[in-house]
């Protein structure tokens, strides 16, 4: 498409986008949460729960059977459609004058999604807020609604996506990379290998944890995911999103030779279109571990019922990360007993470049 049908400025992309609020996209992504495609979510983002990957646990739980991980909706899609074009042409939006990120989800966990079921997604554009960056300036905010069906048309979740557009400042953000000692002096980096963390996690399990005995104020036990790879670039991309090839229109419409990831594994691609430091991983990818704190810790009889979480900085491959979290507070609702985690995600100089607050049912001993 020529370049006098892009559109080039933050402005020009406002306007557009707002004629189509409200708008529900026809693309309608599908897929089965069979036994192998939720192992491979799970390979693709390093949980290794046995809830959701061996039969015979799932069978002695509450369940009776496997089921799919609270975040396997990012396995049926994104999400991020919406919120990155609405119901523009994306043809005619490029990275070459308007770079995007993902910003963040809230997301409600209506149903289980059981081993068999089919889930449907739908976007319907939403809502644009014009913020000033110290960073990069003027950028978008943009709100896609996504909303899960199975084959029984019940709604399973809904996740309203935020994702960021802004100006191509021609240069990569900077942000705090350096490794910190346990005293927070600078110390040489160490890469931790993720693979064996994916072993030795510990989890609750089939131990309940009971309402009665949490705690406000208590630290939750981290989560260390390791030294960020191409590996697990890849792993995320495979085992979630499933590995496609692009066009040669796509390839020179976004100035890459390798667009694998949405341009993800192009250093290139990244820095002058994405103005990233480097390689980079998926926003969601970091929402699906500060998922997998959540119910480590909430063991196999509780039930994430939301999580609301904020993506802050990149993170790029060579960053090591850990998740850490608390408990804010107790409650019932509605006769529920219900746990609020603030639970975040940090790079080896200790910025957190992903928070998230979520909302756990546990069971209670009062009747």
């Amino acid at each position: 498409m020529a370049d006098l049908d892009l559109i080039e400025t933050i402005d020009d992309f406002q306007s557009e986008y707002r004629k189509g609020i409200g708008t529900v996209l026809p693309h309608r992504p599908s897929k089965e949460a069979n036994l192998d495609n939720i192992r491979r979510f799970g390979d693709g983002v390093g949980d290794y729960n046995p809830l959701w990957r061996d039969e015979a646990h799932a069978a002695t739980s509450r369940f009776g059977m496997v089921t799919a991980p609270p975040p396997f909706l990012y396995g049926v899609t994104l999400g991020v459609v919406a919120g990155e074009t609405g119901a523009i042409d994306r043809r005619r939006v490029s990275t070459r004058y308007l770079p995007v990120n993902y910003a963040g989800a809230e997301i409600d966990f209506i149903r289980p999604i059981w081993l068999g079921d089919r889930i449907t997604a739908q976007e319907q554009v939403g809502e644009t807020v014009r913020k000033q960056s110290r960073r990069i300036g003027p950028i978008n905010f943009n709100t896609g609604r996504v909303t899960f069906t199975n084959q029984r048309q019940e709604v399973v979740a809904t996740i309203n996506t935020l994702m960021v557009r802004y100006q191509n400042t021609g240069h990569t953000m900077e942000y705090d990379r350096t490794a910190k000692s346990a005293g927070g002096e600078p110390a040489e980096p160490v890469v931790v290998p993720a693979d064996p963390l994916v072993w030795e996690r510990e989890r609750r399990g089939a131990q309940t944890r009971y309402w009665e005995d949490v705690q406000e104020g208590e630290t939750i036990p981290s989560l260390p995911k390791g030294t960020y790879s191409v590996t697990e670039l890849f792993l995320f991309t495979h085992g979630v999103l499933g590995t496609g090839r692009s066009s040669r229109a796509a390839l020179d419409a976004e100035g890459s030779a390798d667009l694998g990831g949405g341009g993800r594994f192009d250093s290139e691609h990244a820095t002058k279109r994405r103005n990233m430091p480097g390689q980079f991983d998926y926003g969601p990818q970091r929402v699906c571990w500060l998922s997998q704190i959540v119910t480590d810790w909430m063991g196999d009889d509780g039930t994430l019922r939301k999580l609301h979480a904020s993506i802050r900085h990149p993170n790029v491959v060579g960053d090591t990360n850990t998740l850490h979290g608390e408990v804010a507070k107790k409650m019932v609702v509605d006769g529920e007993h219900r746990v609020e985690l603030q639970v975040r995600n940090e790079n080896q100089s200790g910025l957190p470049t992903a928070y998230a607050t979520a909302t756990v049912a546990l069971p209670s001993r009062s009747p």
